[in-house]
């Protein structure tokens, strides 16, 4: 119940008996699976009390994340054994693990017995009802009456997507009974090495929010998935509590190229799934896996999401259809792009130079790749006489970690771009090692909620640096950390483990709360929530020893000082702002409102089918700074600081 190692005599047997054709997670396999992460992780490398807490309350999460089965009752029983988790682990003795599950598969078989009962009923949907779909804020069902009651709204949400999209009522239910005929058939099927992998996952989770374990059949799907082209349409998805997540939108694809109208967001969620004009699928509840499945298709085919958004223009949850064409996402259209941008103002002219980074990209088939596309756009602007540059790295969700080190080098003349420790040894320096500056002149990079990995590497080496200034609406996503993917043999699948934090020359970290931008610019991106700080158990880090390197002095708190009063004037003097600063505020509010309304005439934004199809495929300019705002007060404020550099 404290401090635990799993020591182990029978590790060769386990590696060499990897490599031949079994079936199934076994029970000895689990601590094995265990060491095999505690060996390599950054933080954690022993069981105890704290680890032990977070698995069971991961594990009972997994099985009802939704909270439409357990019983309070149920989860206090449970609660008994949160401190001796890892004494189970140890004792390969998992008896609890299987009796949670077993209470779990009762209550579900009596809750299908209501779910019939329920679907029988009439429904109102002129009747103005909400339910909650932040489940964190509800807790278990006290008594059979809670449970009904949160059974019928369940019922009729799942219902009302269906009617959403023209299905009658009869048929509404009569598709949502299937489901749930289904959904009982898998429950029968699930087996002793599913709850297993289950219960894997769990203890991966309670680590950090990226390790993970594949299973033999997900570690395939995986492979596979690296070997083939991908025709789908490029959004990074998550699952959380019932529902698959929009985590982020790949620069180039199908998503990245949606009018704004109908654009997917961060954090939407993915409840129905149909091909073209065919019925919805309903995924609530569904693997992630498989919504996957429904998802990705033969390109030039559309596929529609309904999902659920957390603020509409009304000011509340709503649901959408949107129409995705698939296709296959291109590396060429995520490449960066350049173009110049002309200061009229009568007292300075001059051309600024704007670089657009959507990734950090390799492509040895075209023998191109984002450190040599920068260098041959700041070649080319400054051939045509810019007298500054502002890197655009704004959504930019990171890529190779190599490009951004090379990137950072043009900068620089030399020296540490970031340093990578685990924690048992001292940090290793990965370095610009060439002498000479590519580009001396004056650089601004722009930043977002979007901007992780990769892109916080960068932009914390150009603030630790001085080199630069740092624009941006807020902190960047905060993700810090590298994970290594390892086979296990045909029969175990594969671990994915963090193994190391990111540090900056400077000797901090952007794990958990970003890069800080040195002067903010209000953007509509600041309104969503999201981070490494908002994931569930993120790491957290101790400052190490600073590596030697020479600071350049093009910023330094008084230019900053002075250039964010100029910036924060003019903000406050444009109405353009005033009225987005109102609105996000607005937002903000509105996103704390977790309840969505199951009023039909509330329940779908239309579209506009001949608009999505004549502009979902248009090329965006590389600059817009007609209608983007951030950008125009970026552009001014780089007019600043180039006035201010030549005094």
């Amino acid at each position: 119940m404290h401090k635990k190692q799993i020591i182990f005599f029978f590790t060769i047997i386990l590696i060499f008996s990897c490599s031949k054709k079994s079936s199934g997670l076994k029970e000895s396999d689990v601590p094995f699976l265990v060491r095999q992460f505690l060996d390599m992780h950054v933080q954690y490398h022993d069981l105890d009390d704290m680890l032990s807490e977070r698995i069971l309350n991961i594990y009972i999460n997994t099985l009802d994340y939704g909270k439409y089965f357990f019983h309070k009752s149920d989860v206090d029983s449970f609660m008994k054994h949160s401190k001796m988790i890892d004494d189970y682990i140890i004792a390969n003795n998992f008896k609890v693990i299987y009796q949670i599950f077993d209470v779990y598969k009762g209550r579900f078989k009596e809750n299908m017995k209501l779910f019939n009962n329920l679907i029988t009923m009439n429904y109102d949907f002129n009747l103005d009802e909400k339910i909650d779909v932040d489940r964190d804020s509800v807790d278990y069902a006290t008594n059979d009456n809670d449970m009904k009651e949160r059974w019928r709204k369940n019922i009729k949400l799942q219902l009302l997507n269906y009617i959403s999209s023209g299905v009658t009522i009869e048929n509404a239910k009569t598709k949502l009974s299937k489901k749930y005929s289904l959904l009982e058939k898998r429950m029968e099927e699930i087996g002793t090495e599913k709850i297993l992998e289950r219960f894997i996952n769990s203890f991966t989770m309670a680590l950090d929010p990226h390790s993970s374990y594949m299973s033999a059949e997900e570690n395939e799907d995986f492979k596979i998935s690296m070997e083939l082209k991908l025709e789908g349409i490029g959004v990074r998805l998550r699952s959380e509590d019932g529902f698959v997540h929009v985590e982020s939108i790949i620069p180039g694809g199908a998503s990245d190229k949606l009018p704004e109208n109908i654009k997917l967001k961060p954090n939407d969620k993915i409840i129905a799934v149909s091909q073209g004009s065919d019925e919805p699928s309903d995924v609530i509840d569904m693997d992630l896996r498989d919504v996957v499945k429904k998802i990705r298709g033969r390109q030039g085919t559309e596929v529609r999401l309904t999902i659920l958004r957390e603020s509409d223009k009304a000011g509340k949850p709503a649901r959408m259809i949107i129409p995705i064409i698939r296709e296959e996402i291109k590396l060429q259209d995520s490449d960066a792009e350049s173009d110049v941008l002309l200061s009229k103002k009568y007292d300075f002219q001059a051309e600024i130079g704007y670089i657009r980074l959507p990734s950090f990209y390799k492509d040895p088939q075209r023998d191109k790749s984002s450190a040599g596309d920068m260098r041959q756009h700041i070649d080319s602007l400054v051939k045509k006489g810019v007298k500054g540059i502002i890197l655009d790295l704004r959504g930019n969700p990171g890529g190779l970690l190599n490009e951004a080190i090379q990137i950072a080098g043009l900068f620089i003349e030399y020296g540490p771009i970031l340093q990578v420790k685990d924690s048992r040894h001292a940090p290793q320096v990965y370095e610009d090692t060439d002498s000479r500056i590519f580009y001396d002149g004056p650089i601004v990079v722009l930043i977002d909620k979007f901007s992780a990995s990769a892109s916080e590497i960068l932009a914390g080496a150009i603030k630790d640096y001085n080199r630069g200034l740092i624009l941006g609406p807020g902190n960047t996503f905060g993700k810090g950390t590298v994970q290594s993917y390892n086979t296990l043999g045909n029969r175990l699948g594969a671990v994915k483990v963090t193994t190391h934090i990111f540090y900056q020359p400077s000797g901090s970290s952007n794990q958990l709360n970003g890069i800080e931008p040195d002067i903010i610019i209000p953007s509509m991106t600041s309104i969503w929530d999201i981070g490494e700080n908002k994931t569930k158990y993120p790491l957290s880090w101790v400052k190490i020893a600073s590596a030697s390197y020479k600071k350049y002095y093009d910023v330094n708190p008084i230019i900053i000082s002075s250039l964010k009063d100029m910036s924060s004037r003019r903000i406050n003097s444009n109405s353009k702002f005033i009225d987005l600063m109102a609105k996000i505020r607005k937002y903000k509010e509105q996103l704390k409102n977790k309840s969505i309304s199951l009023k039909e005439e509330s329940n779908i934004e239309k579209q506009k089918m001949d608009e999505f199809k004549d502009t979902s495929h248009k090329k965006k300019k590389v600059v817009d700074l007609e209608n983007d705002l951030f950008l125009q007060e970026a552009f001014n404020i780089t007019i600043d600081y180039l006035k201010y550099k030549n005094k």
